[in-house]
């Protein structure tokens, strides 16, 4: 049942863990993880305080990783926008993506309605050359 270690994570480890797992399962959508997707990934594991044996952990036993919402709304919609800009960053939106997307945004408590409706609006708004803090201010 996971390491020694695992067992005495903060709430906070094992959601920014679970989190990292959601984005590495939509970037592996297609069979593999290409480059942009890989650099996104980086760039969220160093904000998410992730070491590389970390990462390197859940890219090979994802399965091992729980989603655990946050529980503030700031970070939900944050943890959002960072599922959108994962399938967003290869150029293409398959519908497996699609799919994973809704069941992840229903688990951070948001509804079919919502989930639609955001998506859509930071898909828009990341494609007119929004970063994802100026995202984020739209929805808080």
């Amino acid at each position: 049942m996971g390491t020694i270690a695992q067992r005495f994570e903060s709430g906070e480890q094992k959601s920014n863990k679970g989190h990292f797992k959601n984005l590495v399962m939509l970037a592996r959508v297609d069979g593999k993880i290409d480059i942009e997707e890989r650099g996104l990934l980086n760039r969220i594991a160093k904000r998410l305080s992730l070491t590389s044996d970390q990462v390197q952990e859940i890219l090979d036993h994802p399965e091992n990783y729980p989603m655990i919402p946050p529980s503030s709304l700031e970070e939900r919609f944050e943890r959002f926008i960072q599922l959108v800009q994962m399938i967003l960053v290869d150029g293409t939106i398959e519908p497996t993506e699609e799919k994973l997307i809704g069941k992840y945004g229903i688990a951070l408590g948001f509804n079919e309605e919502q989930v639609q409706e955001y998506e859509a609006k930071i898909i828009q708004n990341l494609q007119n050359g929004m970063d994802r803090s100026e995202v984020l201010e739209l929805f808080i």
